[in-house]
């Protein structure tokens, strides 16, 4: 018993760390960067060229049903987190070489945080 409490307890400390940190993040700034940055390619609602974003924290990787997704993105067999929604928008095509996102990433990490703290809102 005391072997699954701890990971139990484990998770559930991440999880309240993640609400803590949404809490204290600027979506405003956020919502700014995903308009300049974001917002040409993807919408909060709809697929555009690169799918929908609203409830992407949490949703399996490449499972917008009826969006085309390179293979790497397809077979990702694991769901968005923030850190790998922070990894990926630093870099696309380093953490999938296969993708057909053109995007750079975005280098300036405070900008990322509020963009992922703005999809964290998005649900």
């Amino acid at each position: 018993m005391r072997y699954l409490i701890q990971p139990l307890a484990g998770l559930s400390l991440l999880a309240l760390s993640h609400a803590i940190a949404a809490a204290e993040c600027d979506a405003g700034a956020g919502q700014q960067a995903f308009q300049t940055k974001c917002a040409a390619c993807h919408a909060l609602d709809a697929d555009r060229v690169g799918p929908r974003l609203n409830g992407v924290v949490g949703r399996p990787i490449g499972s917008i049903p009826g969006f085309k997704y390179s293979k790497d993105l397809a077979g990702a067999n694991s769901s968005w987190t923030v850190e790998q929604l922070d990894r990926w928008l630093t870099s696309p095509a380093q953490m999938f070489p296969d993708t057909a996102m053109a995007f750079g990433g975005l280098r300036n990490a405070s900008e990322r945080q509020a963009v992922l703290c703005f999809l964290q809102t998005q649900g």
